[in-house]
């Protein structure tokens, strides 16, 4: 049970969050119109401000609820599903490939699933801009034992190397890219990195699916999917995986990050 100075702390949080993401509905109107428009377009006559409000109240909360973790341990109620064949994996000395998207508090349960499973987890990761932002991330994604591995350019024998290892190695695919492999993202094509898929193929190394949420504040729930079947035709896999992520923003829209342009540089050919 958390004590109640901390649900009142939980309370607190909740309530600034939502005035947050009311105050970004009103007041930041570029990266609003980005998210309306991205959002209309994955979801024609769906009306856009609840969902995209929940989205950036439960985006805050999840970095006070991260704080509130860092001071007293076990605040955070997170169910695991599915983790245990990824473990055993790892025990054994084999390693895991696993894919996610931006769906819920990513930068809270993704440290917090290392820590409470024992896997031993690497992220492949596209650094923030700020160095002393990225500098932060790293510190706590490290107390937690995930490492961390940058995604760029020559960064692949480092993830064979950590895959040999037994880690599990997660890339998160649906960042948008300058190039990449053009698959299908609600009706448009989106550039997708083929990293995951071109290491399935090489290594032959398990493919799992990672989808994580909130279900009320300070409670969230991670999946882990069963073996997903990889053809090794890089293009087909990652149509495959990216079709996991868009079936998850389906169930939970308000659910993914919708304030990045997912589409940006792809051919425009409309997919029917």
């Amino acid at each position: 049970m958390v004590p109640c100075s901390g649900r009142t702390a939980e309370r607190r949080s909740a309530g600034f969050s939502t005035v947050v993401a009311w105050l970004w509905w009103l007041l930041v109107p570029v990266r609003r119109r980005l998210a309306i428009l991205n959002f209309r377009s994955a979801f024609p006559g769906v009306p856009p401000g609840v969902p995209l409000r929940r989205m950036m109240a439960g985006l805050v909360l999840g970095y006070f609820e991260l704080l509130h973790e860092e001071r007293v341990p076990g605040s955070v109620e997170l169910s695991i599903e599915g983790a245990g064949p990824i473990a055993e994996r790892g025990k054994a000395g084999k390693g895991t490939l696993v894919f996610a998207g931006h769906l819920g508090s990513w930068d809270l349960v993704g440290p917090l699933l290392a820590r409470r499973t024992g896997i031993k987890a690497t992220v492949v990761v596209k650094g923030p801009r700020s160095k002393a932002v990225a500098a932060l991330i790293e510190r706590v994604r490290a107390s937690y034992g995930l490492g961390l591995l940058p995604n760029k350019a020559g960064s692949m024998p480092r993830v064979y190397e950590v895959l040999e290892d037994g880690h599990t190695v997660v890339f998160v695919i649906d960042q948008r890219l300058t190039r990449g492999v053009a698959v299908p993202f609600f009706g448009r094509l989106a550039l997708t990195a083929p990293a995951v898929a071109v290491a399935a193929a090489k290594t032959s190394v398990p493919v799992h699916f990672l989808e994580y949420w909130r279900e009320g504040t300070g409670r969230h729930r991670a999946a882990f999917s069963g073996l997903l079947l990889v053809t090794g035709r890089a293009e087909d896999d990652v149509a495959a995986f990216t079709a996991r992520i868009e079936e998850a923003v389906r169930r939970r829209p308000h659910n993914w990050l919708w304030l990045h342009d997912r589409w940006k540089g792809a051919p425009a050919t409309a997919i029917r």
